[in-house]
């Protein structure tokens, strides 16, 4: 979890609101999405959220006559037993909450963490350096985070070793305990020995890699110098001996 970021385990699929979208539109996108509140964008760029509780407080308030805060910034009332027809119409730019707390894609799942506890929210918009809304982290994205078996964590290993090339390892397993990868087999080149490595690192639920993978050919040095090692050379302990006997 430590290495774990929030573009790791955020929601990519994102369900919005306009601001210019009536309530009774962003009651349904909530039903039919199961969801509980969701951004509202403009062009894309966030500019507030509207949640159950907004929904809920305007009709409540509109039912009393009484006046209440649609946002931070914004005023607004409806007569007593205002016909439903004009509470429906209230748009979601007159209800949301403009305050927003959000987090960037790059902050790690300790800090979203953090965060959602600290300002006591559901859910975090996920916001690039411009505003742009890239994804939505919930706190069921969080637990199914901390949830990960370590079947299913040696499983995303596996895959994401698939971009490789299966022909560039001689052999190659993963063995995950606790969150704990350990990878072991033959690279045939060590630049691929070492993305490997870097690879199974950024997999989410991974708490540290051990590197029991070995190479065969060492693939770094510069085009113009000679490899010191002969063809055909052992591997051992993830690195090239040359054959022979001591003293030869």
């Amino acid at each position: 979890m430590n290495r774990l970021k929030v573009k790791d385990v955020m929601t990519h699929f994102v369900v919005a609101l306009g601001p210019r979208d009536t309530i009774k539109q962003a009651a349904q996108q909530l039903l039919s999405n199961r969801i509980s509140g969701t951004p509202v964008v403009d062009k894309g760029k966030l500019v507030g959220v509207v949640s159950e509780a907004d929904l809920v407080q305007t009709y409540a308030q509109a039912a009393r006559g009484t006046s209440f805060l649609g946002s931070p910034n914004r005023l607004m009332s409806l007569p007593p037993g205002a016909p439903a027809w004009e509470v429906n119409n209230t748009t979601v730019g007159d209800v949301m909450t403009l305050e927003v707390v959000s987090i960037p894609p790059e902050a790690s799942v300790w800090e979203a963490a953090s965060l959602m506890h600290r300002r006591g929210v559901r859910r975090l918009p996920v916001v690039d350096a411009d505003d742009y809304v890239v994804g939505v982290l919930t706190r069921s994205d969080l637990v199914r985070a901390m949830a990960r078996s370590d079947e299913e964590i040696a499983a995303s290993v596996q895959k994401a070793f698939g971009v490789l090339g299966r022909e560039n390892f001689l052999a190659l397993q993963v063995e995950t305990q606790g969150g704990t990868v350990s990878v072991r087999g033959i690279a045939v080149h060590r630049s691929t020995k070492e993305l490997a490595i870097h690879i199974a690192a950024q997999v989410a639920g991974v708490l540290k890699v051990f590197d029991h993978l070995e190479w065969q050919f060492d693939d770094t040095y510069p085009r113009a110098a000679k490899s010191p090692f002969p063809s055909g050379s052992q591997v051992v302990r993830g690195q090239p001996v040359c054959g022979g006997s001591p003293g030869q």
